[in-house]
């Protein structure tokens, strides 16, 4: 009468054991993914931080050398511009020159005229010449001035060109703010197993144990 109940018993007792052995080495193996899985986020958010680091400290290197780059491009740019106003008032100096040479050379030219003593048609010739090649010449200084104007401008239009240039290609260095990369997505978590697996396998331990103490049961 004791050896079916203690075989039903050793059976219950294999099958429970056997299925609490299932429940915990399936709950081990979702624990060990999960903490993978845990594990490869951290590292995968801490690359993305220092790589976002490293990515504000270049860009903050660019924007130095992008402010460095105008500052030198400003003060090339005033150099050019100084050296132009040189040399247009060298040509305003020259023309003012050679005017109070023309004037010098009139009043001599008619001083003489005068001096001579000439009087009558002949006289009024010379005179006319003498103004008129004054004013010729005041004409010739005119247009003197006038290109030296355009070529003034032409210089400075040049140079404010260059200098809107340089500074574009420099802030094309700049011009994209850099961004954090794409956050990696938070690990899925494998689920471990139910309490109702463990509870079936314990039933079907006890349903086993039984059926084994009524098989060999004496009739």
């Amino acid at each position: 009468m004791c050896a079916p109940a203690a075989l039903g018993v050793a059976s219950f007792a294999t099958g429970a054991l056997g299925a609490v052995g299932q429940h915990q080495s399936a709950s081990a193996q979702a624990a060990a993914q999960n903490q993978a899985a845990t594990s490869n986020y951290k590292y995968q958010l801490k690359v993305r931080e220092r790589s976002w680091d490293r990515e504000r400290h270049r860009y903050g290197r660019q924007l130095y050398q992008y402010e460095d780059a105008r500052q030198e491009n400003s003060l090339a740019g005033s150099r050019a511009y100084a050296g132009a106003q040189r040399q247009l008032n060298t040509a305003y100096q020259q023309a003012s020159l050679k005017q109070q040479a023309n004037l010098v050379q009139l009043l001599k030219g008619t001083g003489k005229q005068a001096a001579a003593g000439r009087t009558g048609k002949s006289a009024a010739r010379l005179d006319n010449d003498i103004v008129s090649q004054f004013g010729r010449n005041q004409a010739i200084a005119a247009e003197s001035l006038m290109g030296a104007n355009f070529a003034y401008k032409r210089q400075t239009d040049g140079i404010r060109r260059e200098i809107d240039s340089s500074n574009k290609k420099a802030y094309e260095k700049v011009a994209l703010n850099p961004q954090p990369g794409v956050a990696p997505p938070p690990p899925v978590m494998t689920p471990g197993p139910s309490g109702l697996g463990l509870a079936a396998g314990l039933l079907g331990a006890g349903v086993s144990g039984f059926n084994t103490y009524n098989d060999l049961k004496p009739s």
